[in-house]
């Protein structure tokens, strides 16, 4: 039997200076904000969706900087993460989504910190060239 796919969707958006990202906090962990995609949405799509929902701000999605993978017994998840504009809002956590407690400007250096997942740290995520994204419909 084959693990259920789950394709999660993140993005990583910095301040002004480059010096602090967008994080948000999820029960007893840190992370960027983002989530499931819902069915007939694209990766982008949710990305944005999930950013609105768990840190009230609006972003334009631009190319992918990380893609990686996690596969137990039951749930094989694919997360993707996205550079990010933000194009407005104050980041807040106002409960349109129930698991999020905070939304906040976090410095590069503690949000690798808090979340040791990415190998080579924020820097590096916010210094990748990207790749190119694009979407067809049928």
């Amino acid at each position: 039997m084959f693990a259920e796919r789950v394709d999660v969707a993140y993005t990583l958006v910095s301040d002004a200076t480059g010096d602090r990202v967008l994080l948000v906090r999820n029960k007893d962990t840190w992370s960027l904000p983002g989530g499931r995609r819902e069915g007939g949405e694209t990766l982008a799509e949710a990305a944005v969706r999930e950013t609105k929902e768990e840190a009230g701000v609006v972003v334009e999605a631009g190319p992918v900087i990380h893609v990686s993978e996690r596969i137990d017994a039951a749930v094989h998840d694919v997360f993707t993460v996205f550079r990010a504009e933000l194009l407005s809002g104050e980041p807040t956590a106002d409960r349109l989504d129930k698991d999020v407690s905070a939304a906040a400007w976090v410095a590069v250096d503690e949000a690798s910190a808090l979340m040791p997942w990415y190998p080579d740290g924020v820097a590096a995520l916010l210094a990748a060239a990207g790749a190119c994204y694009s979407t067809a419909r049928a």
